[in-house]
C-alpha cells in the first residue's frame, strides 16, 4: 500500500477567475473576515503577498478544533493558468502527514469559474486517513471567499 497519496475536489462559483486567483494569491489576508469561523487570520511571515517564496502563517479551524496552524510557502504561482502551489512547512498538517502540499487552479466557465483544489500527501503510516476534511474546509473556505468578498456581478 502506498503511503503518498492525493485529494481532489473542486466548486463552480460566481466570481471571474482572476478576482479569485488574486484573493488567494494576493489578498489572503482578506480571507478571514469572509469566513472567521474557518480562518481567523492569515499573515505574511516573509516575502511580499503574491510573490513565489513568500511564507504565510494561518491559524485555523477543522474538525472541531480552532487551535489549528500551519506556514506554508507559496511555493509557485502561474499567473497564466491561475495556479498556486502551497507548501506545508509546519504545523498541526505536518504532525499527522510526512509532507503536505496544496494546488490551487481556477478556471473560467462561462459568467463565472470553477476552483479546484488537489492536496497532495505523505503520511507516516497506512493508519493516517486521507486529509478528506482539510479539503472540505478549502472548499468551503473558497465558497465564502466567493460570496462574501468579491462583488458579484
Amino acid at each position: 500500500m502506498s503511503l503518498t497519496g492525493q485529494v481532489e475536489a473542486g466548486v463552480e462559483i460566481k466570481a471571474p477567475a482572476s478576482t479569485v486567483r488574486e484573493y488567494f494569491c494576493s489578498k489572503l489576508h482578506h480571507v478571514s473576515s469572509a469566513c472567521p469561523d474557518k480562518v481567523q487570520s492569515v499573515d505574511l511571515l516573509e516575502g511580499e503577498w503574491g510573490k513565489a517564496g513568500s511564507v504565510i502563517f494561518g491559524r485555523y479551524a477543522n474538525e472541531g478544533k480552532s487551535d489549528l496552524s500551519c506556514k506554508v510557502i507559496m511555493e509557485e504561482i502561474d499567473y497564466e493558468n491561475n495556479k498556486i502551489t502551497f507548501k506545508v512547512i509546519e504545523g498541526n498538517l505536518l504532525d499527522q502527514y510526512k509532507s503536505f502540499c496544496c494546488f490551487f487552479q481556477v478556471t473560467p466557465k462561462g459568467e463565472g469559474s470553477f476552483v479546484t483544489w488537489t492536496l497532495k500527501y505523505e503520511k507516516p503510516n497506512e493508519n493516517v486517513p486521507e486529509p478528506a476534511a482539510m479539503l472540505q474546509l478549502c472548499v468551503d473556505v473558497t465558497k465564502d471567499v466567493a460570496t462574501k468578498l468579491i462583488p458579484q456581478a
